[in-house]
C-alpha cells in the first residue's frame, strides 16, 4: 500500500509539473514571438555567443574583420567590480548546441568612455552601454560581418515612416545554446537626448549586446544593440542607437571598417 501511494504521489507530481504554466521571463512582451535558427547562413553566421571564463554569456556581432560589437556591462565583473581581462572573453560565431563556425579570444576592449558600470540602472548610463572587442583572429571570411548604421532621430523617423522591418537576434537565457530571433521587432520610441530606443523585441538575459538590424540594398545593417529591460511597470527593451557608437568609431579610426557589411567567402 505504501509503495502504491508513493507511485500515485509521483504520478501526481509529474502531472502537476507538466501541466504547470511556464514562468514568463521579464523581457517577453505579450506573446513570445521568438523563432529558433537551425541553419546558420549569413547574416546569422556573423552573430555569436560571448562566453566569459568567469561564467555567463552575452551576444555579440562581428562588425569588421576583427571587431565584435556587444554591451559594455558584459565585460564587467560585478563581484570584484573590475573589468574582465580580454583573454578571458571568447567569441563563438555561429554558436549552436555546442558547435560553432569560428572562435577567437579577445585581445583588447574599446569600451564607451562615459559608461559607468556601477550605476547601470540609470537610463543615461544604459545609453552608453556598448563596447567593441578586438579579436585575436580574423574570421570574417568564414562568417561575414554586419555593418553599423548611424541611426539618429531623423533616420529613425524615416525608417519608421517607411515601415522598415527590424530584426533582433540573440542567445536568450532560456534558449542559451541556439540563436533566437524576432523577425519583426517593434520600435516604440526614440530618445533624441540620449540616443536610445525603447523597443518591444522579446529579449531577456543573454540577449545583452544582441543586434537589432534592418536590410538595406540586400545587406543587413545594425541600427541598435539591446542592452537592458526596464524593471518596473510594463516590460520594455532598451537599445543603444548606432549613431552613438559610430561617432566614437570615427574618433578612434575604425569607422571605415565597421560601416560596410561583408558576406562570407563561399569558397
Amino acid at each position: 500500500m505504501r509503495f502504491l501511494l508513493c507511485l500515485l504521489f509521483l504520478a501526481f507530481t509529474v502531472s502537476s509539473a507538466l501541466s504547470a504554466p511556464k514562468i514568463k521571463l521579464r523581457g517577453i512582451k505579450g506573446k513570445d514571438d521568438r523563432i529558433l535558427i537551425e541553419k546558420y547562413k549569413y547574416p546569422w553566421s556573423a552573430i555569436g555567443r560571448i562566453n566569459k571564463e568567469t561564467g555567463g554569456f552575452c551576444t555579440g556581432t562581428l562588425v569588421a574583420p576583427k571587431l565584435v560589437l556587444t554591451a559594455a556591462h558584459c565585460l564587467w565583473n560585478k563581484r570584484r567590480k573590475v573589468w574582465l581581462k580580454p583573454n578571458t572573453i571568447h567569441f563563438l560565431a555561429g554558436y549552436r548546441r555546442g558547435s560553432y563556425i569560428a572562435h577567437s579570444i579577445a585581445v583588447k576592449f574599446h569600451i564607451s568612455p562615459k559608461y559607468d558600470p556601477k550605476n547601470g540602472n540609470k537610463l543615461s548610463v544604459a545609453a552608453k552601454d556598448w563596447a567593441i572587442l578586438e579579436l585575436q583572429y580574423d574570421m570574417s571570411d568564414k562568417v561575414g560581418t554586419i555593418a553599423l548604421s548611424p541611426v539618429g532621430p531623423d533616420l529613425y523617423k524615416d525608417l519608421i515612416a517607411h515601415h522598415t522591418k527590424f530584426v533582433q537576434a540573440g542567445y536568450s537565457q532560456d534558449k542559451a545554446h541556439i540563436l533566437s530571433v524576432n523577425q519583426d521587432c517593434p520600435m516604440k520610441s526614440y530618445n533624441a537626448d540620449l540616443n536610445v530606443v525603447m523597443h518591444r523585441c522579446d529579449a531577456v538575459h543573454g540577449d545583452s549586446g544582441s543586434p537589432i538590424f534592418y536590410i538595406q540594398d540586400g545587406l543587413p545593417k545594425i541600427a541598435y544593440i539591446h542592452v537592458a529591460t526596464t524593471k518596473k511597470g510594463e516590460s520594455e527593451g532598451i537599445a543603444v542607437s548606432g549613431v552613438s557608437i559610430a561617432n566614437h568609431m570615427k574618433q578612434i579610426g575604425y569607422w571605415n571598417q565597421v560601416k560596410m557589411s561583408l558576406s562570407p567567402n563561399k569558397s
